[in-house]
């Protein structure tokens, strides 16, 4: 497939004067272009101050890579007016009307449709695209990002191509998330993407600090930054100029003046040559009179004033128009704004083209683009505000009077910038007019930072009928709450309720509730009221069933969870059940059943369990994938806290397939989290840190969401369970000084105990008891007391043992779960009874060991039975009655053994040191057991056969064969019955 693409105009304009410098700058770029198939996507991101020559640069690459073949794509970032993916959108433009459609098809991925939101024509040139069902926000926008990405990879398979963004220091929030994605997840692209950027202070945003801090930890990303051109670049420039060589005085006088700065030096020798101030002779370029006595501009205010009080007057007050259009303009806008002056408008443009300040840009139709964005500034900064308001009105009615209907998404976004510049004489019912109608149209692109500003401008210039008001401020809140802004979520949802209270208006009060209340739950805001405004809400509303108060009364119950009013909550979330049952309204059903696993009340786990099977039935009735994804999510974590892990792997698998299917980032984010914790439980520890690297990867994706703790929390424990916290330590040391409350105190106390440093983890724990350990509640809890038995126990603390005692007793017979299974540490029974042998119960710590043993083989959880086998046979070794030392040998035996097979190195050492201090490679199973036959004892308690042991494994049927026959002649047992019997009674089945 040939695209056959020309070089876009603003790549093809001749320049005045050579290029000169940059160097080894340019050969990084040409080396970074992938010719060869296979060789894959790479960037370069190139900054530089105003005028160093960043788009001179990528000019000339692009020439170059076009000549050898390559396709060539560009899109620039407008300091004036831009619409959201506007970059993307041009460079995509250009691609589509150069490919045939049966090419541009076949370079589509199933998701294909999403590209309408960017190209809304792309219809019209490909009779059927795949269109897929409505979904989250986060999900749609990754849709979208894949989808660019496929296309991208698809053209890209038959010749090398070069993507240039321009000024992305001017770019959208929606443009930098494509952007990102396309750096981390187009590696399969035969791609070099170019992007130029600002690096000033002034230019800075924050949203593109965070871009480029993710992009630049990927492979394949080059940083370049263009200085100040040295002497012997400014030289070459004034040879490839002159044809002679520069003198000395030449060359430090450019230098002086300038700065080095490249756009000057090109207008400063424009300004010598055409005032006689250089001279160039066979012999060399030279100045004709002293530096000192030059009188030229070293400023781009200064070259513009000059070069302005040599135009004609008309020529100028084209000029100012022009600078309040943009970067580029379209010749019948200009004429069309122009008021008057028509008959000289070719004139004056060409005079400003002669003189500088404009370039013409190639291509089918008339458009003119300044000749930098510092010169357009310049022209801009001359108008007084009543002048420049009186402009922008005049491009809006021109932009208006020749709009014909087509892409209207970039003529939008211009309509609604220059009527709201131009409100004070242009009055403002235009401006909000077009101000919605571009929120709208971002809506569609999925850029609701975007309709979130069009929306703001829109109710700030006023919207007088109270009842639009509140539609709007509704769609506000709406969108702040999909771009992730919860703060300005929040904000204008309770701003609609006081309207909506002021009007009287129930429905408008609800609905604000509602959206408050999810604002409120996705970043676990918890005191910012949402249970009181939407008990108000329910109680204004008429007491009949229907949807707006079944929803509302969902929304109620995870609210008063959240609160801790646990009673309450499943009394609402029950009626809004019950009245969705009357109303036979099953979708409704189905998402407050969801809800369940966050509005459980009082409500037996098992009950909450049932809830989610009869969503996640319904979803399936209904084919609705977000109601089953929902369910699905919330089923993983619900059967951990059960204790069945074998029916939380299943739902997993569940999870990931619906995950998988509608490209939810979200859910899986969640999916991959749950997968770590799972696999850390079952000791497959690189399986557990590489999911937990895809679920930092998946989260990043979200909005107003943050991962970070969720990552933290997993990795240490897998390092711990890796031997690696020396790794953490730092980390979780400056976490713990941050933050007094919560769970990272007690888990830096475990970390310092662990790593040997007595006194500074007593000096830890003594500041939490301190505090009292009761101030940890509103945090990690759970985490909080189990991470404190762990340095309980290695300090052999009996103070802090007394407290922990009593409060983890009310979870004893329970499977540790932090948060929503971001961490599962197996039977809390085993810290239960480490705690309870600091303090000498040994027949408490004895029987919590056992059933921490039981629970632990149930799960299959390894790396946890092989912690509890160790830390029983040190509470058997310190009791040291009667056969303890036989009972902890085993118990030894069992810890070594696992901590072999799993690669727990800290514990084999530990446990190896505490037994016979026989070398960690011969460890002590009972009765001659090696490792292998232990693993393989696991799966036949489980009643695995022959068949699913080889494929679990790896192994051959016949291999896992021999293995049970010589398991059943060393444990002396007849038949594989007696040998699970023998592995639970002891503790062995591992799976």
């Amino acid at each position: 497939m040939s695209t056959g693409a020309p070089l876009p105009g603003p790549l093809r304009f001749s320049p005045a004067f050579a290029f000169a410098g940059r160097a080894q700058e340019r050969a990084t770029l040409r080396a970074l272009v992938p010719h060869s198939a296979g060789e894959g996507r790479r960037a370069a991101f190139v900054a530089g101050e105003p005028g160093s020559g960043k788009s001179r640069l990528v000019r000339e690459l692009a020439r170059e890579v076009a000549d050898e073949g390559a396709t060539v794509l560009y899109g620039d970032c407008d300091g004036v007016v831009g619409f959201p993916y506007g970059p993307f959108a041009s460079a995509l433009e250009q691609l589509v009307r150069h490919v045939e459609p049966e090419g541009l098809l076949a370079s589509l991925g199933p998701g294909g449709g999403e590209l309408v939101r960017l190209l809304p024509d792309l219809p019209g040139r490909l009779a059927e695209l795949p269109v897929r069902p409505a979904a989250d926000a986060d999900t749609e926008r990754h849709r979208l990002h894949t989808a660019v990405t496929e296309l991208l990879v698809g053209v890209s398979s038959e010749r090398p191509l070069l993507l240039v963004l321009e000024d992305v220091h001017w770019a959208d929030t929606s443009t930098l998330q494509l952007m990102r994605h396309l750096v981390r997840s187009g590696a399969e692209a035969r791609m070099l993407l170019v992007a130029t950027f600002r690096d000033s202070e002034a230019d800075f945003k924050a949203e593109l600090a965070e871009a480029l801090v993710d992009v630049y930890r990927t492979e394949g990303v080059v940083r370049i930054r263009l200085d100040s051109l040295t002497p012997s670049e400014i030289g070459e420039f004034v040879r490839l100029s002159a044809g002679v060589e520069p003198s000395p005085g030449l060359v430090a006088a450019i230098e002086d003046l300038t700065g080095g700065n490249a756009f000057l030096v090109t207008e400063l020798w424009r300004e010598l040559v055409g005032s006689g101030a250089v001279q160039a002779t066979p012999l060399g370029a030279r100045l004709t009179r002293a530096a000192g006595e030059l009188g030229v501009p070293t400023t781009v205010r200064e070259v513009v004033d000059q070069r302005l009080a040599r135009l004609s007057p008309v020529t100028t007050r084209v000029l100012e128009l022009a600078a309040v259009m943009g970067a580029d303009f379209e010749l019948d806008t200009m004429r069309r704004a122009a008021s008057g002056e028509e008959e000289s408008l070719v004139e004056s443009l060409e005079e400003a083209v002669r003189g500088g300040l404009l370039v013409e840009e190639p291509g089918l139709g008339l458009s003119y683009r300044f000749a930098h964005e510092l010169v357009r500034r310049a022209v801009d900064d001359r108008s007084s505000a009543p002048r420049r308001a009186e402009l922008h009105l005049r491009v809006a009615e021109a932009l208006e009077r020749g709009h014909s209907g087509g892409d209207s998404r970039a003529v939008l976004a211009a309509l609604a910038h220059h009527f709201a510049a131009a409100a004070p004489v242009g009055g403002a019912e235009r401006a909000v007019s077009y101000n919605l109608l571009a929120a709208e149209s971002a809506i569609a692109a999925l850029a609701y930072g975007e309709a979130q500003e069009r929306l703001e401008t829109a109710l700030e210039l006023g919207v007088r009928d109270p009842h639009e008001r509140g539609a709007l401020m509704l769609q506000l809140g709406d969108a702040c709450h999909r771009a992730g802004h919860a703060d300005a979520a929040l904000e204008a949802f309770s701003r609609t309720a006081e309207l909506a209270r002021s009007l009287g208006d129930t429905s408008l009060l609800a609905r604000a509730a509602i959206g408050f209340e999810e604002a409120c739950w996705r970043p676990a805001i918890h005191d910012a009221g949402s249970a009181g405004l939407l008990e108000e809400a329910v109680a204004a509303l008429p007491e009949d069933d229907y949807e707006l108060r079944a929803r509302a009364l969902g929304g109620l119950a995870r609210a008063l969870d959240f609160q801790g009013e646990r009673a309450r909550s499943a009394m609402v979330r029950d009626e809004a059940i019950a009245m969705s049952r009357r109303r036979g309204d099953r979708r409704t059903l189905g998402s407050i059943l969801a809800m369940a696993y966050w509005a459980r009340g009082s409500s037996l786990n098992e009950d909450v369990n049932r809830m989610l099977h009869e969503s996640r039935e319904i979803g399936r009735e209904l084919a609705d994938d977000e109601i089953i994804g929902e369910a699905a999510a919330w089923l993983v974590p619900s059967y951990v806290v059960l204790c069945d892990h074998h029916a939380a792997r299943d739902a997993l698998n569940e999870l990931f397939t619906i995950a998988q299917r509608i490209s939810e980032p979200f859910l899986n984010h969640v999916a991959e989290h749950y997968a770590s914790a799972l696999a850390l439980s079952d000791g497959h520890l690189a399986e557990a840190e590489a999911a937990a690297e895809r679920s930092r990867e998946w989260g990043s994706l979200l909005t107003g969401r943050d991962a970070s703790g969720s990552y933290g929390v997993q990795m240490f424990g897998i390092r711990r369970a890796q031997g690696r916290l020396p790794e953490l330590a730092p980390v979780v040391r400056l976490l713990a000084g941050q933050s007094h409350d919560g769970a990272w105190r007690p888990g830096l106390a475990a970390v310092l105990a662990e790593l040997g440093m007595e006194s500074e983890a007593r000096r830890e724990v003594d500041a939490i008891l301190a505090d009292g350990i009761g101030v940890l509640r509103p945090t990690l809890w759970l985490a909080s007391l189990v991470y404190l038995a762990d340095a309980s126990a290695m300090l052999q603390d009996e103070r802090s043992a007394a407290e922990i005692y009593p409060e983890l007793a009310q979870y004893a017979g329970s499977n540790v779960m932090i948060g929503h299974l971001v961490a599962c540490y197996g039977a809390t029974d085993r810290f239960l009874g480490a705690t309870a042998a600091v303090l000498g119960d040994w027949d408490s710590a004895e029987r919590h060991f056992q059933a921490a043993i039981a629970l632990n083989t149930r799960l299959g959880a390894r790396t946890w039975l092989a912690q509890t086998a160790f830390a029983y046979a040190e509470m058997l070794l310190a009791r040291n009655a009667g056969d303890d030392r036989a009972h902890a040998r085993a118990q030894l035996g069992v810890a070594i053994g696992l901590a072999q097979t799993v690669g727990l190195p800290a514990l084999l050492r530990r446990a190896t040191e505490l037994g016979t201090g026989a070398e960690p490679t011969a460890p002590s199973l009972p009765d001659g057991l090696s490792p292998r036959e232990l693993e393989i004892l696991g799966h036949l308690a489980r009643g695995r056969s022959n068949r699913e042991i080889g494929r679990q494994l790896h192994i051959s049927e016949h291999t896992a064969a021999n293995h049970v026959r010589a398991i059943l002649r060393k444990t002396r047992t007849a038949n594989r019955t007696e040998a699970a019997a023998y592995a639970l009674r002891r503790g062995l089945a591992t799976e």
